[in-house]
């Protein structure tokens, strides 16, 4: 317990400091207005429900009915960040920047202390050297620094004055490093390694949106924690068959319905079935337990129960709903009716929806959910791959366990989907659905825990991950900087253009993989050949994460610059060589 409690300490440490690194409170949509509008009425007392102040367009919020339709989910918690940043005033940035210090001061030493056989590389103490090494890059940092102000009605015209957006990007920052954590474990449990869990967290971070995610003012960090920690706690009783697991992974469900009420009723309606089909077989006891565990939910979803009738006087009725309905002059739906509405069909093509979320958005400059993840495509091979051998009645390889575990992420992937199946048709063309199809991010983990797994199906060893992990760190090292200058210079200044490069060599690189992946199940190939090419699709997408997340950070709204001084500067030297 010891040696797991300080693998999810670095974990957590490591990645909330990669999140700092290359976050910045800045507004990306506009929709982060309600949730920045929430956050600073819920400091200054004022209505919780109606008023686009100090945030928002007039246009916007008449769109909207001047009603802020969100659960206070984000608000609430990252109260304790902006009450935290008040103490600092407007060098709040300054304690930012000591706690990002002292964060890669601490990977350093835990590195040394903890880990000692990776602190030597050849012989030499690179962790010494890297301590040097942030000696430096301290004083550079303090050299640079400015303050981000925070005190309103100090500064002329308040210009340049948004704590409560810097408040919720590091609360999201924080909520990325604990998913990080959960992540870890997740991978860790069902393929039963630590090494396996390290590489399940690098294709997470490399093959998702999560890491955009966590430097902006939108909910979707926030949501996929709360959706892994009821992942893995249904992990954990698929595994362990302890009904404890079951109750603690619907109240993390609960939690999901808090911070996205649409999604909560799906995977509370099919979590549940899952979890009877497993103890149908082993008695009435079992399928009583089960049933007794799902009041797990309502336990979890008080939070939303209290925001419900604090805001719109009905703990069934949605405040959104309520603040529509009132401007519309009529009664408020209750939320079984809400519910029934969003979940109903609509008009539209379907399956071409499907395709261009999943694979060719029809808006430029988006991202599909294969494009982001190309790792999860191998989810599709292995299901592909089963069905074969069942059909000509072969085994599959694939024990009765690892079998639930597969089918209980396919699962929890098809109820996001399901849950915006009424979006799909037009989700790849909204002007609002980018840089990728967030609705679906969710589903990044469970596709790609089943994509991992089709690697460790198809033979690839523990030497093999190691080698993998290895080739990815240098390819980020050497490969991902010269790949950002070929994108300038292809299409310095076309945002678009340079996805739409990026896209063309996932795509090529993916079919290539998963044509060696065919070879390797038909003994034609090495197993170990995949340990090269996974990395490769991998680095893809880190691509696409530096050009929407940092060559193009400018194109946002309300919010301040790069939480690190010597991050801003080398942006500042990237804009100078290749101007926007």
């Amino acid at each position: 317990m010891r040696y797991l409690t300080k693998q999810a300490v670095i974990v957590f440490v490591v990645l909330l400091a990669i999140s700092l690194a290359i976050g910045y409170p800045l507004i990306y949509l506009t929709d982060e207005w309600i949730t920045a509008n929430q956050l600073n009425h819920l400091v200054t007392d004022d209505d919780l429900l109606y008023g686009y102040e100090p945030y928002g367009a007039a246009d916007y919020a008449a769109n909207h009915h001047d009603t802020l339709c969100y659960t206070l989910a984000l608000p609430a918690v990252s109260l304790p960040a902006y009450h935290l940043f008040s103490l600092f005033g407007d060098d709040f940035r300054l304690a930012v920047l000591l706690l990002w210090s002292a964060l890669l001061l601490a990977v350093l030493l835990m590195v040394e202390f903890w880990y000692p056989e990776y602190a030597r590389w050849r012989g030499i103490p690179w962790t010494w050297a890297g301590i040097a090494s942030w000696g430096v890059l301290f004083v550079l940092n303090a050299a640079l620094y400015r303050q981000f102000w925070f005190v309103r009605g100090m500064q002329p015209y308040d210009v340049g004055v948004y704590p409560e957006v810097a408040a919720i990007v590091f609360t999201n920052s924080v909520a990325f490093a604990l998913l990080a954590v959960v992540v870890f474990l997740i991978f860790r449990e069902v393929l039963g390694s630590d090494r396996w869990g390290v590489f399940g967290l690098a294709a997470t971070v490399c093959c998702s949106s999560y890491l955009f995610w966590s430097g902006n003012a939108k909910d979707h960090a926030l949501v996929a924690l709360f959706f892994a920690v009821a992942l893995y706690c249904f992990t954990l009783y698929l595994s362990r068959e302890n009904p404890l697991y079951l109750v603690m992974s619907f109240i993390a469900v609960g939690w999901t319905a808090f911070a996205r009420p649409e999604l909560g009723p799906a995977l509370a309606v099919g979590f549940f079935l899952f979890g009877l089909a497993v103890a149908a077989g082993k008695g009435r006891r079992e399928a009583g337990k089960v049933v007794l565990a799902a009041a797990g939910v309502p336990l979890g979803a008080l939070p939303l129960l209290v925001n419900n009738w604090g805001l719109s006087g009905h703990p069934l009725v949605l405040p959104w709903v309520a603040g529509y309905a009132a401007a519309g002059g009529r009664e408020p739906q209750d939320l079984l009716s809400t519910v029934a509405g969003h979940y109903a069909p609509t008009a539209g093509d379907f399956l071409s929806g499907l395709y261009g979320a999943f694979f060719e958005p029809v808006r430029a400059g988006s991202a599909a959910f294969f494009q982001v993840s190309p790792l999860s495509f191998f989810a599709l091979l292995l299901a592909a791959a089963a069905g074969y051998a069942v059909i000509r009645r072969r085994p599959t390889g694939i024990t009765s366990r690892d079998a639930r575990l597969l089918a209980f992420f396919a699962l929890a992937a098809v109820l996001v989907v399901l849950t915006y199946a009424r979006s799909i048709p037009g989700m790849s063309a909204s002007p609002g659905i980018i840089p990728d199809m967030r609705y679906l991010s969710p589903a990044y983990l469970p596709m790609l825990v089943i994509g991992v797994y089709a690697l460790k199906h198809a033979g690839l060893d523990r030497d093999g991950v190691l080698e993998a992990l290895r080739t990815l760190f240098w390819l980020a090292i050497i490969d991902l900087p010269l790949i950002f200058v070929v994108l300038q210079v292809v299409a310095g200044q076309n945002r678009g253009g340079q996805i739409t490069f990026v896209t063309t060599l996932t795509y090529i690189f993916l079919a290539g993989a998963a044509v060696l992946y065919a070879a390797v199940l038909a003994n034609r190939a090495s197993p170990r050949l995949l340990a090269y090419a996974v990395p490769v699709l991998m680095f893809f997408p880190l691509a696409w994460e530096l050009v929407v997340d940092f060559r193009f950070a400018t194109s946002c709204w309300e919010g301040y610059h790069f939480w690190i001084p010597v991050v801003q500067y080398i942006w500042y030297i990237q804009y100078a060589i290749f101007p926007l």
